[in-house]
């Protein structure tokens, strides 16, 4: 993965009209106090943020002079702070440690919580992107002390953003993935649209881990479009970078290549250097793939430029490596040696770099445990001298204690014989249970078919052979009164009516498309009918499902699917469902979302009568070893998602 994907948590600019912006400038050149010119000096900072990086430092750099100058220590530190986020706006991450290091040796001594939590959020992101993932840690964990303390859930959940990034590179991804869903909870409760992108970008990443390529797009397009409407250019060219990779993934080249692009064009605009040459990289490996040379060339040796004046050489890699294969591929032999022994001298000095900075660490560790060694063999060298003074009493007790080790293993042989007993009765239980259950869902089908049947082979024929016989009725029958006539046309309405309820209730209960053409067909069917009313908007998307599932599975499927649906229709108020089939080599998901009024998740399924139907829900699902989530909040929607193996 790329570092485009580790964003810059706790950089949220404001999204602020230039008209508001230059009436900030004009109020320096009035005669106000320098406090209220320092504040305005880091707006203008926070505000450039995500538009222009150059004049964000320049407003950075003025408020840090004025602080020095006026002795004010808060803004120092701030001055300090903003000049560290421009750098990491930048990826320069070691030189905004320095400045962020700074910002906390004074904020430690102002004693602000909120200020410190800040610094300590920054150093961990800094940390991280320089691979010192245990001081990250511990910043990381500082921070999210702070804010606990203070109950701030969108800062906890910025905190768990960078938390999220430790474990991605480690490549620790079901961890990532259950701080990514904390973080995405703790935004949504606080409505914190910067954190919840965040959230989605680490399900994204924790997806491309797993391999879920189309789950990473899904959820990369999620966090792109909560980005766009915060307006920060930098976090949208990461992002689309990251959704250009996912379709590479996902062996889309046509599709990365028109993310990749539109990521430089924004990279260019606001003049982040380095991102640039990565994603010049990045298109001229697409076309390299392509076998468009050509092109390949003029991006990769723009990237290549860009890139000399880097400190990070992790760019430089990556483009030796690719220029060495292009001249390689057409036949430019003695430009590809070159190219190829630069690639393999930097490889060679960055990975001395890492082993140098491994054997330093081996060598604390060494230096460490040696000492711990040495108090050991004091100690052992003192319980000597005592054990020879006290030898009878010593062999007494190893005597007790061999009788009470024999005693124990005695017992735990007992409870360990008692516990398999027991694994063996739960394992019984478990296997009557899963049967009873597969017996009752199968009698419920059974009994739906033979009601639909009863319905609409019986009642339905009775019906219609009464509908016959009345009409049959009005044609013998003479009547010269209007309202006999109309209350026997009201009759044979009725009959209609019935008829088609019937019909209606008969394929309700049991589909046709379900029984001939699988869960698919059903799915659509459903889903047209409830759309051709016009009152609720339904988005339907099926990936990966060609074939039919087990048929106990695809009923189960369809009456949950169609079960929700109807709550959402007959509950949500909603204008809007999405409804998503995801099927990946071992695993099937199923995403249901509204923009209705949604419900306090917790209370429902504790309510004795309006839970039951969410149980219902859970214990179908649990039948089939799936797991189902219901993620709601009263105003915000509900999206359920269903994962079962396949």
């Amino acid at each position: 993965m790329n570092k485009a994907l580790t964003y810059i948590i706790f950089i949220f600019c404001s999204i602020v009209s230039a008209h508001n912006n230059d009436s900030l400038i004009a109020s320096l050149k009035t005669n106000i106090p320098d406090s209220t010119k320092l504040q305005t000096l880091s707006d203008l900072n926070w505000n450039y943020l995500g538009i222009d990086l150059d004049k964000a430092m320049r407003f950075a750099e003025q408020e840090l002079e004025l602080a020095k100058k006026s002795n004010n220590q808060k803004f120092i530190a701030q001055g300090y702070n903003d000049i560290g986020i421009v750098h990491m706006k930048r990826s320069n991450y070691r030189e905004a440690l320095k400045w962020h290091k700074l910002a906390l040796e004074i904020r430690l001594k102002l004693k602000s919580d909120l200020d410190k939590a800040s610094s300590y959020s920054k150093l961990g992101v800094c940390s991280e992107e320089i691979s010192d993932h245990v001081a990250s840690l511990e910043y990381a964990l500082k921070a999210l002390d702070i804010y606990e303390k203070l109950q701030n859930k969108p800062y906890i959940a910025f905190t768990l953003n960078t938390i999220c990034n430790i474990n991605g590179n480690l490549k620790q991804y079901g961890n990532m993935m259950t701080y990514a869903r904390r973080g995405y909870k703790l935004a949504k409760e606080s409505g914190s649209l910067e954190a919840e992108a965040g959230a989605w970008n680490y399900i994204a990443y924790a997806y491309e881990g797993m391999k879920k390529a189309d789950s990473a797009i899904y959820a990369g397009k999620k966090a792109f479009e909560l980005f766009v409407e915060l307006g920060d250019s930098n976090l949208i060219a990461g992002t689309l970078n990251n959704l250009g990779y996912y379709h590479r993934l996902a062996f889309k080249d046509k599709e990365a290549l028109t993310y990749y692009e539109k990521a430089l064009v924004i990279a260019h605009n606001i003049g982040d250097i380095s991102s640039e040459a990565l994603y010049n990289c990045n298109v001229s490996n697409i076309y390299l793939a392509m076998k468009k040379y050509d092109l390949c060339e003029k991006y990769i040796k723009e990237a290549e430029r860009l890139s000399k004046g880097d400190v990070s050489k992790d760019n430089l890699l990556s483009i030796y490596k690719t220029l060495g294969q292009l001249y390689a591929y057409t036949g430019r032999g003695v430009q590809a040696n070159d190219y190829y022994e630069k690639y393999a001298l930097l490889k060679d000095e960055l990975f001395s770099g890492e082993t140098a900075k491994q054997l330093s660490e081996m060598q604390v560790k060494y230096d460490t445990e040696r000492k711990i060694t040495e108090n050991i063999l004091l100690q052992n060298e003192n319980e000597l001298k005592t054990a020879q003074l006290s030898k009878n009493r010593l062999l007494l007790i190893f005597l007790i204690v061999g009788i009470i080790l024999i005693a124990a293993v005695s017992y735990l042989l007992f409870v360990r014989t008692k516990l398999k007993q027991k694994q063996l009765l739960d394992k019984e239980l478990l296997q009557q249970k899963e049967l009873r259950s597969k017996a009752v869902i199968e009698a419920e089908e059974k009994e739906r078919v033979r009601i639909a049947r009863e319905l609409h082979d019986g009642i339905g024929q009775q019906l219609s052979a009464a509908k016959l016989n009345i009409s049959g009725l009005q044609a013998s029958l003479k009547t010269n009164k209007p309202e006999e006539e109309l209350m026997l046309k009201n009759a044979l309405d009725l009959l209609d009516e019935s008829v088609k309820e019937v019909r209606a209730v008969s394929h309700s209960m049991v589909p046709n498309a379900l029984i001939k053409s699988g869960l698919v067909m059903a799915v659509r069917e459903f889903v047209n009918k409830i759309s051709s009313s016009g009152n609720l908007k339904v988005n339907l998307e099926i990936v990966g499902m060609s074939g039919r599932l087990d048929s106990t599975v695809e009923n189960i499927l369809f009456r949950v699917m169609q079960e929700l649906v109807n709550n959402i229709i007959k509950h949500a108020q909603a204008s809007e469902v999405g409804i998503q089939f995801i099927k990946h080599d071992k695993e099937l998901t199923i995403l249901i979302e509204d923009n209705g009024k949604g419900f306090d998740v917790n209370t429902k399924l504790n309510e004795t009568d309006g839970g039951i139907g969410l149980k219902n829900i859970q214990s179908r699902i649990d039948f089939l070893n799936g797991e189902v989530i219901f993620d709601s909040y009263p105003d915000k929607g509900t999206t359920v998602t269903i994962e079962i193996p396949v």
